[in-house]
């Protein structure tokens, strides 16, 4: 059964996130996972640090009382992210009545999601996690990476959700856009949304193939020309027409492609209010 993939931690964005997830969820029938990876450092990591001034007998002795603690740290963590599922699971069955699954997993945050995901997953991740929001980044350092890395489509979504009626497909003539035009037109998730066809650049008839194409796959499609720079065009649009999610290829040759490796990421994540749909 395919997936929609939550990935919980305590972050400002966790209430959102488990909307957007149940969102879609009822959106597309899929099978709703919440994901919690513990990340921590145990106690004894920093031991290597001072073995090296400190006698064998002091070392033998603190290597103990570390190996104590660590047990005792990982029983804490352990049962906070038991706590933490079970709050969101609650709160997901009382308001939606969907059930679900649970993964539990140990160690580095992307190395553990990237064994676990499948490529018709779509996972749902906040813009901020926990340490991020306590550094009061704009951004979490994890997400980005986690874009570039995942194998499926991802969700990043901030600290409120609203259930999207439309969504903004930023177009340019690439394979990747051409590709990606294809996978809007089998959705189940954008299929009952209005789609804004955008398209920044010098060439307005290069959105003449995509309109017909996704009025043809029965889309309701909204077309849009501007010039300029692309992410302000694309973050102006969506303010000026109140649009709930931007959704965007990734990886091609061209500007969308700076996207997802300098400024354009920075900008759009830093100023859009709402969630970012990147589906590979």
């Amino acid at each position: 059964m395919k997936r929609v993939i939550a990935c919980i931690d305590s972050s400002p964005c966790i209430n959102a996130l488990a909307e957007a997830a149940a969102w879609i969820a009822k959106q597309t029938h899929r099978e709703l996972v919440l994901l919690q990876v513990l990340d921590y450092y145990p106690a004894s990591y920093h031991l290597g640090e001072i073995s090296g001034v400190i006698g064998f007998e002091s070392n033998a002795m603190l290597l103990k009382e570390l190996a104590e603690l660590e047990q005792k740290q990982s029983e804490l963590a352990l049962d906070y992210s038991n706590n933490l599922l079970r709050h969101i699971s609650d709160q997901i069955k009382e308001k939606h009545n969907i059930n679900t699954i649970h993964i539990q997993e140990k160690g580095d945050f992307l190395e553990q999601s990237f064994q676990l995901l499948r490529p018709d997953d779509i996972v749902v991740i906040g813009r901020l996690g926990e340490r991020s929001a306590e550094k009061n980044k704009p951004m979490g350092t994890n997400v980005e990476n986690f874009i570039r890395g995942a194998n499926c489509t991802v969700m990043t979504v901030g600290e409120n959700f609203k259930p999207p009626t439309r969504f903004i497909f930023a177009y340019e003539y690439s394979p990747t856009c051409i590709q990606m035009m294809k996978r809007i037109a089998e959705s189940d998730l954008l299929k009952l949304l209005q789609c804004h066809l955008l398209y920044v650049g010098d060439h307005a008839e290069i959105l003449n193939e995509p309109l017909n194409y996704l009025k043809e796959a029965g889309l309701d499609v909204v077309p849009e020309y501007r010039y300029g720079d692309v992410a302000e065009n694309i973050l102006s649009y969506q303010q000026e027409q109140g649009i709930q999610l931007i959704v965007l290829g990734a990886f091609s040759h061209s500007k969308i492609h700076q996207f997802f490796l300098g400024s354009i990421a920075t900008t759009i994540f830093r100023n859009s209010k709402v969630p970012l749909l990147v589906a590979k």
